[in-house]
C-alpha cells in the first residue's frame, strides 16, 4: 500500500512539474500580449525620457502672424482631449454603467472636429505662442486655437497624431510621465495604454510634452480625507517632489503644468512658481485671455457626449 501511494506521489509529482512547465512556456509566448494590455509600475524617478531629438516647447520658435487688416484675436479656445478611440474598437469596457466613458471620443468625431479646424482657416498655436499671447506680448489671428491632450494615452499617437500632422497641426501633451514606457507594446485599444519612449520621440514633430505630474494623478481615500486629489492631500514637499521628477524626466522643461482633475489650492499655484512654471492649466470651460491668471488658464473639455454644434460654439 505504501509503495502504491509512493508510485501516485511521484507521478503527480511529475504531472505537477510538466504543469508548471507548460505554464511557465505559455506565460513566456503570450507575456507580450500580457504586458501589451496594461502598462505597470512607473518609470524611474532617476530615468529621463530620451527626448534629445525633439525641440522642447520652451524652445519652439514662436511665429509672427499678419492679422491682414483683420481682427486680432482678443481670446483664444483652448480644448482638452484625453482619449481618441476608433468606432471599431469601441468595447465594453469603454462604459461606465451603461454610458460611454466621457474621456473617450470617437475617432470620427475627432476627424469632423480637425476637418472643421482646417477648412475654415484655424492657426494652432504651440504653448511657447499662448503665452506670449496670454502675455500681452504678441497680437494672434481671430481663428486661433490650442489643442491639449492630457495623461499621454497611446491612443494619442495611433489614432490622434496621423490626422494633426495631415492638417500641419501642432498640440500639447500633458504626460503623467511616470506611465511612460521603455518597450513599445501593441496597440490594444480596449485598455488603458500609454506612449512609448519612442512614440513620444516619433511624434515630437506634432506633439510638445508637459507635466501633468510624474505619479500624483491620484485621489487620496482613506480615514482622514475621501476622494481628495493628490496635489490637495499630499503634503507641500511631496507634491514638488513629484514635479521635480516629472520636469527631469521631460529634461526640464517647465513651460505648461495641467492639473489633475482640475483641482488645484493656492498654495498649488505657489508649488508650481516654486518649480519655475510659466502657467497652469484648470478645466474652467471658457476661452482664455491675457485677462486670465498664467496659473489659472481655462479650457473647454471635449467628452464623447459633445456635440458638433457645440464644439463649434467653442471655438467660435
Amino acid at each position: 500500500m505504501k509503495e502504491f501511494i509512493s508510485k501516485i506521489s511521484v507521478a503527480s509529482g511529475f504531472l505537477i512539474l510538466l504543469c508548471m512547465l507548460g505554464l511557465g512556456l505559455g506565460f513566456v509566448i503570450n507575456e507580450y500580449d500580457i504586458l501589451a494590455k496594461e502598462h505597470e509600475g512607473l518609470l524611474p524617478a532617476g530615468q529621463q525620457i530620451p527626448l534629445e531629438t525633439c525641440e522642447s516647447g520652451s524652445e519652439r520658435k514662436i511665429r509672427s502672424f499678419a492679422i491682414d487688416g483683420g481682427n486680432p484675436a482678443k481670446n483664444i479656445p483652448i480644448l482638452t482631449y484625453h482619449r481618441i478611440v476608433s468606432e471599431k474598437d469601441i468595447d465594453k469596457r469603454h462604459y461606465i454603467k451603461g454610458k460611454m466613458n466621457p474621456m473617450v471620443v470617437k475617432k470620427r468625431d475627432f476627424e469632423k472636429q480637425m476637418a472643421y479646424l482646417k477648412d475654415n482657416d484655424y492657426v494652432t498655436l504651440s504653448l511657447n505662442e499662448l503665452y506670449s499671447f496670454l502675455s500681452n506680448e504678441m497680437m494672434i489671428p481671430e481663428k486661433s486655437v490650442v489643442l491639449t491632450f492630457d495623461d499621454g494615452y497611446k491612443d494619442n499617437y495611433v489614432e490622434a497624431y496621423p490626422i494633426l500632422k495631415e492638417y500641419d497641426f501642432r498640440a500639447v501633451n500633458f504626460l503623467i510621465t511616470g506611465t511612460i514606457t521603455n518597450r513599445v507594446h501593441t496597440y490594444t485599444p480596449e485598455y488603458v495604454q500609454y506612449f512609448s519612449a519612442k512614440e513620444l520621440r516619433r511624434g515630437c514633430d506634432v506633439f510638445e510634452y508637459q507635466s501633468h505630474t510624474y505619479s500624483f494623478h491620484k485621489k487620496e481615500n482613506n480615514k482622514r480625507v475621501k476622494n481628495t486629489p493628490y496635489l490637495l492631500s499630499k503634503s507641500r514637499n511631496e507634491v514638488l517632489e513629484d514635479i521635480k521628477i516629472s520636469i527631469f524626466h521631460l529634461s526640464g522643461e517647465k513651460l505648461g503644468f495641467a492639473y489633475p482633475y482640475g483641482e488645484y489650492s493656492p498654495e498649488t499655484i505657489e508649488v508650481l512658481k516654486e518649480a519655475e512654471f510659466k502657467m497652469a492649466f484648470t478645466t474652467e470651460e471658457r476661452a482664455a485671455s491675457p485677462k486670465d491668471h498664467l496659473y489659472e488658464i481655462p479650457r473647454f473639455q471635449i467628452f464623447s457626449n459633445t456635440s458638433f454644434k457645440e464644439f463649434k460654439k467653442y471655438v467660435k
